[in-house]
């Protein structure tokens, strides 16, 4: 008897769904795309810009034994994931496999429920998204392969050095950071705060409002006050008159609503703040939770959740003694979110913490994290009763009472903040001089017209800070903000730019490293697709594409016309290629010849902790080998420990020697080794001994040390 195949992504969800499904069915997975455009060459042609594809090489298995499955059955349930990049993989299944009887199916959640819905409701694969995602892989493919190389020739480089569509957007955020933090020109400010007694204990504070003042002068108001002598005169006539009138009070209730389930972006920010996860591993966690079948689809853009677990979430908030709103809490649609499904939630509200992950990993505290989130966004807004109030100094200027300001804020009733201490996605500046009103305290009870005396003032003294630099939330957050990408792919992103040296990491923040900013400076300027604005109009072209507004030639076309034309100008600009060259001899000049095929040179790779150096001449060139360092030195290539894959003995070089011992160490010989400069003796006793001699044809000139 035929059964029915429902082929999904991912092989956990595969077992997971079979359980559910039985025995009538068989569930299979593709594990991701079974083919891509082709890795050694570009794959798209204009005018028409049909994308070539082939079947990946580690899928030709996997692709067999679909096959044979598809043969087997008599229905085919393509259950590929439900946004544009599960819609493709559908599509390329469909066009692979060719089953006769098929369907196409979407759940958002991997429960037995959300299956047979999905199952009942079978449709077909909607081939506007898969247009979309087609577009976005053309274009991200012309960029990549018509600029990476002029890049690479155009920054001298002996690096292949890479461009991308949101890839060189995403650094030139973070090069325009970093140059915003070099420029910056520090100004002190003073600000002058008069303290009270509390009759509760302790004092409360107002601080002087300068702009009253600056108003009387006639001069400019500023956020800042930078007259330190000034400030310094008042304080002393302050502290001389130190009695104060109420002049004003003013108090009144103020709710926080509660944040709205997490979005994908969102997610990424809170996990990164809060739990201290990159991106790629808040989303590989989440992959996996979905999988399991313990959370929603994990990549939307809606804050919204669907009305039933709304609803589930209400009852289990009552059952809990929690007060819920009259009406359930929505929120207003982003300008350029797809929202697809929901926003991401438990898939069993009640589940605080699932039998299936074990406390303390990664799974389980992103799981708490979503479900926090999920079920305070039903929740009561949390309500605080805010003072302010204003109060005149006996001092005056120009007749002009000096004025000061107080706040002070009460939590009258927690809310949502029960459940949840906050609802933070970006760190808390360091630098920042502004106090948050979460920290507020509550000021005693005050009356107008109230008479009160200081018992301190003091002067303070800041200085403006730069703008922080990127953490991942941050960034993530940015290009969101600036429309640029999907937050889907925000993870590869920033992975690549760190993989290309372009940034680096200090204390969790993003650093734009010399060769990003040189990649930034070659870019910049010169190609289109490297602008914000213009990014922004393409992802808004592929979001037409997916609505049926307009197609993938249009879209595709408008790209790759802009893109000729300035590949074209720069090919023909040959003073650029001459006023980079010194900018890469310093940048690339320390990179040592690969002494095995003579042609790239090794760089250094790897991650941190487990470095070594690779020809940058790979694939067509193998050779590795192992780092060493001495100290107070730059790490560099051990040429002694250098190997290729396919040889039997490492195909090392043949090593050449000094007939006579080191003269610095006595104890081992010096062998010819390549270098930035060309050819050296060094000892092979390095790294206790670092002597190093001049080669003369092949021989070392022993008078001639090295300064080491």
């Amino acid at each position: 008897m035929s059964k029915t195949l429902l082929i999904v992504e991912s092989a956990t969800k595969a077992k997971k769904i079979q359980a559910f499904l039985g025995a009538d069915f068989v569930v299979a997975a593709s594990v991701g795309h079974i083919r891509d455009l082709p890795k050694r060459e570009i794959g798209v042609q204009a005018p028409d810009f049909r994308p070539q594809y082939v079947i990946n090489d580690d899928k030709a298995q996997t692709v067999n034994r679909l096959k044979k499955l598809v043969k087997e059955a008599a229905m085919v349930y393509l259950a590929t994931d439900l946004d544009r990049e599960g819609e493709a993989i559908a599509w390329h299944l469909e066009q692979v496999l060719k089953p006769k009887n098929y369907k196409r199916i979407k759940f958002n959640a991997v429960t037995k429920k959300a299956i047979f819905e999905a199952i009942k409701n079978a449709g077909d694969i909607d081939y506007k998204l898969v247009a979309a995602q087609e577009g976005r892989r053309v274009l991200d493919r012309l960029i990549g392969y018509l600029v990476s190389p002029l890049l690479t020739i155009l920054a001298n480089s002996p690096l292949p050095l890479s461009a991308g569509r949101v890839q060189s957007t995403a650094l030139l955020l973070v090069v325009q950071r970093e140059r915003a933090i070099t420029g910056f020109q520090p100004v002190d400010h003073f600000k002058l705060k008069v303290s009270f007694p509390n009759p509760a204990g302790g004092t409360w504070s107002a601080v002087w409002l300068h702009k009253p003042l600056q108003e009387t002068f006639g001069v400019e108001k500023t956020d800042i006050f930078t007259d330190q002598a000034t400030v310094q005169a008042i304080a002393g006539m302050v502290q001389q008159q130190p009695v104060f009138m109420i002049y004003r009070v003013e108090g009144k209730e103020k709710q926080r609503k509660p944040p709205a389930a997490f979005t994908t972006s969102t997610l990424q920010q809170a996990a990164s703040v809060k739990l201290g996860f990159s991106v790629n591993t808040t989303m590989s966690n989440a992959q996996k939770l979905f999988d399991a079948g313990l959370i929603t689809y994990h990549r939307t853009d809606s804050q919204n959740l669907d009305a039933e677990p709304v609803e589930e979430i209400r009852q289990w908030l009552t059952a809990n003694g929690f007060e819920v709103p009259e009406a359930p809490h929505t929120w207003e649609s982003k300008e350029n979110a797809q929202e697809a499904h929901e926003a991401i939630r438990p898939t069993v509200i009640a589940d605080k913490m699932p039998s299936e992950l074990s406390e303390g990993t990664e799974m389980a505290k992103l799981y708490k994290l979503i479900w926090e989130r999920a079920i305070a966004s039903q929740m009561q807004p949390a309500v605080y009763f805010a003072t302010q109030v204003l109060l005149l100094s006996q001092v005056k200027v120009r007749d002009q009472h000096l004025q000061f300001l107080a706040k002070g804020r009460r939590l009258l009733s927690p809310g949502w903040l029960a459940l949840t201490a906050d609802d933070a996605t970006e760190e808390k500046s360091e630098d920042s001089d502004d106090q948050d009103e979460s920290d507020l305290a509550d000021l005693p009870p005050l009356s107008e017209n109230q008479q009160l005396t200081c018992n301190k003032v003091d002067q303070i003294t800041s200085t403006t800070k730069p703008p922080p630099r990127f953490t991942e939330a941050s960034l993530v957050k940015a290009l969101e903000a600036a429309g640029v990408g999907r937050p889907s792919t925000y993870g590869a992103i920033i992975q690549t730019l760190f993989s290309k040296s372009y940034v680096g990491a200090q204390s969790r923040k993003i650093i734009a490293l010399p060769l990003g900013c040189f990649v930034i400076d070659l870019l910049h300027g010169r190609f289109s697709f490297v602008e914000l604005e213009f990014t922004r109009i393409i992802e808004g072209g592929l979001d037409k594409i997916a609505a049926g507004q307009t197609n993938f030639k249009t879209v595709v076309s408008y790209q790759y016309n802009i893109l000729e034309q300035e590949v074209n100008r720069v090919k023909a600009d040959t003073a650029a290629l001459e006023s980079s060259a010194a900018a890469s001899t310093e940048l690339f000049g320390h990179l040592v010849e690969c002494p095995i095929c003579k042609k790239g040179r090794l760089r250094r790779k790897g991650s941190s902790g487990s470095y070594f150096w690779g020809c940058t001449n790979y694939p067509e060139c193998t050779a590795t080998c192992r780092e060493v360092k001495a100290k107070g030195k730059d790490p560099e290539p051990d040429l002694d420990t250098i190997r290729t894959k396919d040889s039997e003995d490492g195909d090392k070089p043949e090593r050449v020697l000094s007939e006579e011992n080191c003269p610095k160490c006595k104890k081992k010989k010096l062998a010819l080794r390549p270098g930035a400069r060309g050819p050296f003796w060094g000892c092979t006793g390095y790294p206790k001994c670092k002597a190093t001699y001049e080669d003369d044809n092949g021989k070392p000139v022993l008078e001639k040390a090295q300064a080491s």
